[in-house]
This record gives structure tokens, C-alpha cells and sequence, in this order.
């Protein structure tokens, strides 16, 4: 029997990009909170929330005025998934039955999510469900393994496949620049943000 217990996860994820495709099929290139290049991980960084990736942005560039961020431009995309063997660490309670200590989960440090992650894919899981570090409240899903964009109204025939559509392109607002958690700073664990995704056999 492996260390974790694995679900699966249904319904939309959002991802922002600069670029115009939301989806890719080459190992990640710069190292993440889940990922690094060494390892050759194609990992798919999601929210569960169509704010925190903007966050994610946001945090990343360290844009603390406003009106910087209403200078730039971004897709947010839907995505949805139908995800099997992802790790649900979306509460500091599920967290612990894993053994893992959630603030580790928002550590401005990643090597104890890389470990993990080596970890979860070695044990055949596809996905980790877990808070997301720019946005205290929304939640995180990074897909590991090569996925393409269809067409939102395809039914995809391949699980590399994965409908898609762009919903915003536009900045970050001033709320959530005000509402993004800085490197540095503590992680307030409050209320999740509903999403419209849901857990199988969580």
C-alpha cells in the first residue's frame, strides 16, 4: 500500500497566461512551487478560482501599485478537467492525514512541495489539490503530465486532451492586487473560496 490516498477532481480550473495557449506538452523550463527542471516534470499550474492566478502574477512580479498592473495583459482561461489520482491536500485536516505539515504547503521555499511532488508522481498520482500561496482562501490544482487544449465544446477523446476557453483578457484589478499575499508574509487560513470543481472519493 502507497503513502497516499489518492481521488479524483471534476469541473473548471482557471490558469492565466501571457501568451495563447493555456496548456503545454514539454517538461516546465523554470523551477515551481511543484516542479523543477531537473526532474523533467510537465507540470499544469491551475487555480480553482479565476483570482488566484492573477495573484499567482501578481505575487511572482511583485506589483504592489495598481495602477502598474493595469498596464498588463493577461488570458485567464477555464479549464475543464476531469482529473484521476490527485492528492487532496486542501485543508491543514487533510493535510495532517497525509503527514504533511501545511505551512509547508505555502512556504516561500519549494523544496518540500518539489520532494512532495517527486514523491506523489512516483506513486502514479496526477495531480495535487492544495492551497494557493498568492491567494489565502482559493486553492491550487497542478496537473502533472502533457495536456493539449480542444475546443470547450469538445468531449475529449484522448486524456491528454482538455477543453478550454478563454474568459478574461485584460489586468489584474486593484482588489486583487490589495488581496495578494506577499512573499515573505504570514499565510492567513481562513474560509475557502467555493468553486464549482468537486471531489470523488475524497
Amino acid at each position: 500500500m502507497g503513502r497516499f490516498r489518492f481521488c479524483g477532481l471534476r469541473g473548471s480550473a482557471y490558469r492565466a497566461t501571457s501568451y495563447d495557449t493555456p496548456l503545454w506538452v514539454f517538461p516546465n523550463r523554470r523551477p515551481g512551487r511543484w516542479s523543477h527542471p531537473d526532474d523533467g516534470t510537465v507540470a499544469q499550474y491551475c487555480s480553482l478560482d479565476p483570482a488566484a492566478p492573477l495573484a499567482e502574477f501578481v505575487r511572482h512580479e511583485d506589483i504592489d501599485d495598481p495602477a502598474v498592473a493595469a498596464e498588463i495583459r493577461l488570458s485567464v482561461w477555464e479549464l475543464r478537467f476531469a482529473a484521476g489520482a490527485v492528492l487532496d491536500l486542501s485543508s491543514p485536516e487533510r493535510a495532517a492525514s497525509h503527514g504533511i505539515e501545511w505551512e509547508s504547503l505555502v512556504d516561500d521555499d519549494w523544496t518540500a512541495c518539489q520532494a512532495l511532488a517527486r514523491a506523489v508522481v512516483a506513486e502514479g498520482g496526477r495531480g495535487i489539490l492544495a492551497p494557493a500561496a498568492a491567494l489565502p482562501g482559493s486553492l491550487s490544482l497542478t496537473v502533472f503530465g502533457p495536456r493539449s487544449e480542444v475546443g470547450w465544446a469538445t468531449e475529449p477523446r484522448l486524456a491528454i486532451q482538455v477543453p478550454a476557453r478563454e474568459i478574461l483578457h485584460g489586468a489584474p484589478g486593484a482588489g486583487v492586487v490589495a488581496a495578494t499575499r506577499r512573499f515573505g508574509a504570514p499565510y492567513d487560513s481562513g474560509p475557502v473560496v467555493p468553486s464549482a470543481a468537486h471531489l470523488i472519493d475524497g
